[in-house]
């Protein structure tokens, strides 16, 4: 029979002095205060921050339009003829020249698209179906004359609407011809830029050498005045094309105005959104209750086309 050890003592050993006990630790989660508690808002407001406490980070802005956000083509060869004056500095006046000349060409391309294809293209397909059904709708239920009135105001309704719809075709098409006169400006400045930077390393070249050097600055100057003089004839043609466009603009706004005293004014003025039409001397019209027979009240009807009178067969 085995009999088990003594247990060990747990305190200290004899002739020792106790120790102190240890402070209690700090406990891992600190306690909730009132103060700490963040106040409840309502649903959608921003919550309120302490005081002392950081502020939070501002949200991030939101997107550009699609048509802001893209890099013109204009700021792009402007980009690149800026490069090119740090080889040549004659170049300064046909960068600062050209500035003037950058444009929103993606805006101008996105609202003529939104001109053509938005605005002027739904008065299309939809009007040509609509107006053969409010025909073929209308056949019951009228008067003959009524009916022929009714059909003749529709198709002028149709042809008034497509003379609408070519109008703003057209204005989506000026629109495109201004931006693609910016595009084909800009298309000749990348051309000249790209010539000027190959003639400007060779100028460069030649400067290098003893031999050559004064034909290397002759050859610099004659590149930086070929290119100043061929921007401002660029920038001059672009120029005269822009005025010939806002002069159609003025042109437009000053018929605008010509119109506004066209229309009747003071008593000649009629209000056509409270306008009511005394139908009191005119025969009251109900539809028959089924095709081939006479409407109710047909005896006191007074027909207003002229009576004809049937002529007998017997008589020649």
């Amino acid at each position: 029979m085995s009999v088990p050890p003594p247990p060990k003592p747990t305190g200290p050993p004899p002739g020792q002095p106790v120790p102190a006990a240890p402070p209690p630790a700090a406990p891992a989660t600190p306690p909730v205060t009132p103060a700490a508690t963040p106040p409840v808002t309502p649903a959608g407001a921003p919550a309120a921050t302490p005081a002392g406490a950081p502020a939070a980070a501002p949200a991030a802005a939101a997107p550009a339009s699609s048509a802001a956000a893209v890099e013109s083509f204009g700021q792009r060869v402007h980009t690149f003829l800026k490069r090119v004056g740090k080889i040549g500095l004659g170049l300064t006046p046909a960068i600062v020249i050209s500035a003037g000349m950058i444009a929103n060409e993606p805006g101008m391309a996105q609202a003529a698209s939104n001109w053509k294809n938005g605005v002027a293209a739904r008065l299309d397909d939809g009007i040509k179906q609509l107006l053969p059904q409010l025909i073929s709708t209308s056949k019951d239920g009228w008067i003959a004359r009524d009916r022929e009135e009714f059909e003749r105001v529709l198709w002028i309704f149709h042809r008034e609407i497509g003379a609408l719809r070519s109008t703003l075709g057209d204005i989506g098409g000026m629109i495109d011809e201004v931006a693609a006169s910016y595009r084909g400006f800009w298309l000749r400045m990348a051309n000249l830029g790209v010539a000027a930077v190959a003639l400007l390393i060779f100028a460069k070249r030649l400067q290098a050498l003893p031999n050559t050097v004064v034909a290397g600055m002759l050859l610099e100057k004659f590149v930086t005045l070929g290119v100043n003089a061929t921007t401002a004839i660029l920038t001059m043609l672009l120029s005269s094309t822009l005025k010939s466009a806002g002069e159609v603009i003025t042109t437009v706004v000053k018929k605008r105005h010509q119109f506004g005293y066209v229309i009747p004014g003071g008593q000649a003025a009629i209000d056509f959104t409270s306008i009511t039409f005394d139908s009191a001397k005119y025969p009251s019209f109900k539809a028959p209750p089924k095709p081939g027979a006479m409407p109710d009240g047909h005896e006191h009807f007074d027909w207003i086309e002229p009576k004809q009178v049937p002529v007998p067969l017997d008589k020649p």
